[in-house]
């Protein structure tokens, strides 16, 4: 018994220094950020198994495309994606499900940001991956370049495709929005809420989003879960409901 409460006691002191390791890439909002998703859960930087591919500079900061995998972490139940120095740096928070953590996805920037990736394992831990975007910057205050009659038009119009990758599907998908943030004089918040993804009307994955996600959204998620065959449902901030339905062609 006293050697089994010795090895829990220096878990819990080696998880207690992580918590306290230096952050690989400093920025001076972190800690708020952290505190504030993650209140007082214990976490530890881990960019051995989480990989984060951003671009080497983002000369559109409205449109960087943001690859995740953190696949190296077993059982996987949520995932939460923030950029530190963002005017909205909530970018989504998934409950993972029976999806794979591996995801692909546009932002926008408003500035050189790092961009953290928070996976939580079915022990309750926090691993947190950590990658720097450079960028210009912009991208989170600028308008949308569509017209309104167009918008009104378009909006809602989606393409999506899905393909097998060894043991997973890749599901493909884009939707017409305008994704607004409300930072332009003049302009509401106007974006895509929340995703859930079905597979023969069960859930196998739920995602709440930003508007730090860029205008007219692009997303890849994997699962090794069904048959191909898959329904998106999606809300806006206004109730609007969309509904992509994608299947797996040989």
């Amino acid at each position: 018994m006293a050697t089994l409460f010795r090895k829990y006691a220096l878990l819990f002191l080696l998880l207690s220094a992580s918590t306290l390791a230096q952050n690989p890439i400093y920025s001076p909002t972190f800690d708020d950020l952290v505190h504030d998703t993650l209140h007082t859960q214990t976490y530890f930087f881990d960019d051995e198994n989480i990989t984060i591919t951003v671009p080497k500079f983002a000369d559109n900061p409205s449109q960087v495309p943001v690859s995740i995998d953190a696949s190296k972490i077993k059982n996987p139940k949520r995932m939460v994606v923030f950029a530190d120095l963002n005017y909205i740096p909530e970018i989504m928070d998934v409950d993972v499900l029976r999806l794979k953590p591996i995801f692909s996805f546009n932002i926008r920037v408003a500035q050189e940001t790092p961009i953290r990736v928070l996976v939580q394992d079915d022990k309750g831990l926090w691993h947190i991956g950590s990658k720097n975007i450079k960028s210009p910057g912009g991208g989170c205050a600028s308008a949308s370049p569509e017209d309104n009659k167009k918008f009104a038009l378009l909006q809602g119009k989606s393409k999506s495709h899905t393909v097998r990758q060894d043991d997973s599907y890749a599901i493909n998908f884009s939707i017409y929005h305008p994704m607004e943030t409300g930072l332009m004089f003049g302009t509401a918040p106007f974006y895509i809420k929340h995703l859930n993804l079905y597979s023969n009307k069960e859930l196998i994955g739920s995602m709440d989003m930003t508007s730090a996600i860029s205008q007219n959204p692009v997303l890849t998620l994997y699962t090794s879960f069904g048959n191909g065959n898959y329904t998106i449902d999606m809300e806006d901030t206004d109730a609007n409901e969309y509904h992509i339905q994608t299947k797996f062609a040989e």
